[in-house]
């Protein structure tokens, strides 16, 4: 296994507790379209998805049509409702720590399935946003995890090769797409259970405090 040169972090459940978040936007918009659904299917079917492939396949497996102004009128509406629910948020312990001391042995990045407008608040206000190097959200990539694109971008934005780069994630969907893009993996079972991320990853913790 090569040395790492740099580190790339996802950001919900790995940087913050964020994913119910999430899960209670979109159920706000989607419940009056009888698309919403409950935790349990979210953490099966939809966390690693970004906002614009997770309203798609609800409303699909739901039966209901959607134009696309209509899409894209509910991710408006999620994004304005995301904000209001993650105000004042925590970061998970241990991962501010493990962003600043990475970032002082060489470049970071944030690549996740987020929007901008959901991930940067949160990261000036942990205090770490001027940290990253490259940020790689849901709006520059067409595909979603477990897509490799958005791991593809981000080493390409740092200008390390993908084998020289650690990716820090949480979640089966992550891992996959990271390990698509030839990085090395780790697995923080903060949100799946280690067996569920063992498969996927070169290593698995149990939480960001032993990053």
């Amino acid at each position: 296994m090569n040395p790492v040169r740099a580190v790339l972090f996802d950001f919900d459940g790995v940087m913050a507790d964020t994913e119910r978040l999430h899960w209670q936007a979109f159920c706000e918009i989607l419940a009056p379209l009888g698309a919403s659904y409950s935790w349990e299917e979210y953490e099966k079917n939809y966390i690693g998805f970004d906002d614009r492939d997770a309203i798609r396949t609800a409303l699909d497996r739901a039966g209901v049509a959607c134009s696309p102004e209509e899409l894209t009128a509910l991710l408006k509406a999620k994004a304005e409702v995301f904000p209001k629910l993650a105000a004042g948020v925590a970061p998970f312990p241990g991962a501010v720590e493990a962003v600043r001391t990475s970032a002082a042995l060489g470049p970071v990045a944030l690549c996740t399935g987020a929007l901008r407008s959901d991930v940067e608040p949160l990261l000036k206000a942990f205090g770490i946003l001027d940290l990253f190097a490259a940020i790689v959200t849901a709006e520059d990539v067409a595909r979603s995890k477990p897509d490799p694109a958005c791991y593809q971008m981000a080493v390409q934005r740092l200008g390390i090769p993908a084998e020289d780069c650690l990716a820090v994630e949480d979640t089966p969907y992550g891992l996959q797409a990271a390990r698509g893009a030839g990085c090395q993996t780790l697995g923080v079972a903060q949100t799946h259970a280690r067996e569920e991320l063992a498969p996927h990853a070169d290593r698995v913790i149990g939480t960001m405090l032993e990053f």
